[in-house]
């Protein structure tokens, strides 16, 4: 007996079992890069070093990494103590770059996402 139909969607099948790991690795590579533009762009500037220390990283399947080994990188994240001797004298606010950075592009993640996944199975 045979199905109209069987062996097309097997082959779909075969399609999408190669092209998802392929697509999502692509799709998360981008979003990555897209919240180190915009980290870039939420990074105050003094030097530069800071705005330019920005990296993505693969760290492995399905997981991207963005990071800034700068060593005052966490202070101006976060805040820190304004310390004159041995006395705290204040607070210096975070700028929060990246926070702002991975909820902008978070904003269409889920949309950009749907449209990948959408592309694939039509193909």
């Amino acid at each position: 007996m045979k199905i109209d139909g069987m062996d097309d969607w097997l082959k779909k099948i075969e399609t999408l079992k190669k092209e998802f790991p392929k697509q999502t690795g692509r799709f998360l590579m981008m979003k990555a890069e897209e919240v180190v533009n915009e980290t870039k762009e939420n990074t105050p500037v003094d030097t530069g070093l800071l705005k330019g220390k920005w990296h993505r990283e693969n760290g492995g399947p399905f997981r991207q990494i963005v990071f800034n080994n700068v060593l005052y990188a966490q202070e101006v994240e976060y805040g820190h103590r304004v310390v004159r001797g041995k006395k705290t004298v204040g607070f210096a606010k975070g700028r929060r770059m990246l926070h702002k950075g991975v909820l902008k592009v978070r904003l269409n993640f889920y949309r950009d996402l749907d449209k990948v996944y959408k592309n694939l199975i039509e193909k």
